[in-house]
């Protein structure tokens, strides 16, 4: 068996696959494949700071990369990009699945927490930070996008690493946007313009 074929029977866990629009920040509105890998490094940091997540990625089932680009060729063969979501993928994913992906052609974006380094090749970084801003910038220099999701009351952030999109997302209850920490988040972007109001709008759009 050659390398190609080694590679193609490399297994993630995956909690979800589906073919959507991107909701938030710089790329709202882009059609995109997103793969939910299952397992979450961060999730007790979120717990202990009171953030409840608002997927689900405990759960999946292991699939080879060959059987991911079977699906996804299924789905729509137009489309050439992929969106790597958690849950935290930067657990499962390494520079050979991302080479495996682009060696077909798809640009790859990626929403990280911000806890571990990610693979070469991604075309595409949104740090949305679940860690210590030290931690952030252990491994980050630059991303295309940081993301910080806010409650009412709690301040701006203040980031160790740069990037082209600062953006301010009010932390939902579910599917609804909580009114009261929208109001909060608009009145930060208002006195703080560098920072820009990022909403879910897949939640608003009912679309997955």
């Amino acid at each position: 068996m050659d390398k190609t074929n080694n590679l193609e029977q490399h297994i993630l866990k995956i909690s979800e696959l589906f073919y959507s629009l991107q909701g938030e920040g710089a790329r709202a509105g882009t059609p995109t494949f997103f793969i939910r890998t299952s397992g979450c490094s961060t999730k007790h940091a979120c717990y202990a700071s009171g953030v409840v997540c608002d997927t689900e990625f405990t759960s999946g089932e292991n699939m080879t990369l060959k059987e991911i680009k079977k699906w996804i060729e299924k789905t729509n063969i137009f489309c050439k990009e992929i969106t790597w979501t958690g849950g935290e993928p930067a657990d499962q994913l390494t520079n050979e699945v991302i080479k495996y992906f682009k060696d077909y052609g798809f640009y790859q974006c990626i929403e990280t927490s911000g806890l571990k380094p990610i693979p070469k090749g991604i075309d595409f970084i949104c740090v949305s930070p679940k860690v210590a801003e030290h931690v952030v910038k252990k491994n980050f220099k630059h991303v295309e996008e940081l993301r910080y999701v806010r409650h009412s009351g709690q301040f701006i952030p203040e980031p160790k690493i740069t990037a082209d999109h600062y953006w301010i997302s009010p932390h939902s209850d579910g599917y609804i946007i909580n009114k009261k920490n929208l109001k909060h988040c608009i009145n930060l972007c208002l006195k703080n313009p560098k920072w820009k109001l990022s909403v879910q709008n897949h939640k608003l759009w009912n679309v997955l």
